[in-house]
């Protein structure tokens, strides 16, 4: 049980671990300040309630940043770096929540005693936690076994992350290359043997050593000579993962704290996705219906401006999907664009400044007035709402793409059974894509995004998008 709900242990570890360090520095803070002669003498309760408005604040700011998303796949300096990041900022929001409020009790010396005593427990308390990790990492929690499949194309750089990284629990087990057997012989590698074999012995090499995750040096995993690494590692349930510096920068370009890679193909847990639908469903009607009392006067007047300035219909409907041949369903923007659009992409496809299935020009002539300030803002998405209710789609999810752009797509048959998981999850009107610049990310970067995402979906993670898309917003970043 411990090894099959590893992840929300940790979790639930780290975040334990951090309130107490939030209560210890109260404590510590209280303890100190009694000490200091000629200060009014307040009651306990004042003390308490400033330490749990800068911890609440804290905690949230760490859930939005994705410092506990990131426990499982970013190494220590990096997760401190972002914890800086979140105490810094709950410094700034804490005084101005107390500021804001007229607060008639502010114990300033204990509030500066806190905030540097903070610090060094919170330190103290992830040293603790890091070497909790270690002791059961030495019992086999947390520990995977691994292949690189795919060694003349860069494996280094990835069995040496392994070795910086060794909090992240990978144990190679041997190298997969598509040379002859006979010419294989095992590889030293900072001091240790390591294991090379042929491509045709994946399957074997997956059952003897209990693999649980391959990686390969390249997004092009279909091509190269290693196409059946993606239908060997289905077959035998293991995690399909890529670590290379396109998977890198597409992760860094997202505000994404992860040095583990991007999963392109992940073993279903059927129990636990049945779950994680119940959870997303409530989460998308609260979230859903939150949003549409706030946003109900900026639908109306939309309605109203797309009316006078072009008449109807309000509402653009078009038939969109996940993947090529997948479930289709009737997808709701308001209409930014001429009445007869459709009609005039045939001949606007010269100047699509996207590639795949995403059509996009900077300057699209078939754009209304309106149309341009909706699509700048991402008003023109809000009427998926309308999608969500209906259970078609999510708040954050994979972007759906339309029918029409599928069909004149070349991409082999390989390349769409490789991506097949896209359709594992319902399409969102927010997702990775959307917070890494839009317009500006390529077809097959944002399926790679989209991938990512199935994998590590979770409600932190949703909620770590949704705060993201709001200076996405707000900014119009990577809109037209």
């Amino acid at each position: 049980m411990i090894r099959r709900n590893w992840r929300s242990i940790l979790i639930i570890t780290a975040i334990v671990t951090d309130i107490v360090a939030i209560v210890l520095s109260g404590f510590v803070a209280y303890f100190i300040r009694s000490f200091i002669s000629n200060l009014p003498i307040l009651p306990f309760n004042v003390f308490f309630q400033h330490s749990i408005l800068f911890g609440s604040v804290f905690i949230l700011l760490a859930l939005i940043l994705g410092i506990y998303r990131a426990t499982l796949h970013s190494n220590s300096i990096l997760l401190y770096f972002i914890a800086a990041k979140a105490y810094l900022f709950a410094v700034f929001f804490s005084l101005a929540i107390l500021y804001i409020f007229e607060t008639t009790v502010f114990p300033r010396k204990f509030t500066l005693l806190f905030f540097l005593i903070f610090p060094f427990l919170f330190l103290l308390g992830r040293f603790i936690f890091n070497g909790f990790i270690r002791t059961m990492q030495q019992y086999g929690y947390g520990v995977h076994n691994v292949l690189i499949a795919g060694y003349d194309n860069g494996g280094m750089a990835i069995i040496r992350r392994f070795k910086n990284f060794p909090e992240l629990g990978y144990a190679l087990k041997g190298i997969i290359t598509n040379q002859k057997h006979h010419s294989l012989v095992p590889m030293e590698i900072h001091g240790v043997l390591v294991p090379r074999y042929s491509l045709t012995e994946l399957e074997r090499v997956i059952t003897e050593h209990n693999i649980d995750r391959t990686f390969v040096p390249s997004t092009d995993v279909i091509t190269n000579g290693y196409a059946s690494v993606f239908d060997i590692c289905k077959k035998k349930n293991v995690k399909l993962k890529v670590l290379s510096e396109n998977s890198d920068y597409l992760l860094r370009h997202s505000h994404i704290n992860d040095i583990a890679g991007i999963t392109l193909y992940a073993p279903p847990r059927t129990r636990v996705d049945v779950l994680k639908r119940i959870m997303k469903r409530i989460f998308d009607l609260v979230v859903a219906s939150g949003v549409l009392i706030i946003v109900s006067p900026i639908l109306i007047l939309t309605a109203l401006a797309i009316w006078i300035e072009s008449g109807r219909p309000i509402f653009f409907i078009q038939k969109r999907a996940a993947i090529k041949g997948g479930k289709t369903f009737n997808f709701h923007k308001f209409r930014s664009m001429v009445k007869d659009a459709d009609e005039m992409k045939e001949s606007l496809f010269d100047l699509n400044e996207t590639d795949g299935a995403l059509f996009k020009i900077k300057d699209d002539p078939r754009n209304t007035r309106v149309g341009k300030f909706i699509r700048r803002y991402s008003i023109d998405e809000l009427p998926q709402l309308i999608n969500v209710f209906k259970g078609e789609m999510s708040i954050v999810g994979p972007r759906p793409l339309p029918i029409g752009d599928l069909r004149k797509l070349k991409e082999s048959k390989e390349y769409w059974h490789s991506i097949r998981d896209r359709e594992r999850m319902k399409p969102g009107i927010t997702g990775l894509w959307q917070i890494s610049g839009r317009s500006n990310v390529g077809f097959r970067e944002m399926i790679w995004l989209d991938l990512y995402y199935i994998e590590n979906q979770s409600l932190l993670f949703d909620i770590e998008i949704l705060f993201a898309t709001i200076p996405t917003v707000l900014f119009g970043n990577g809109a037209y």
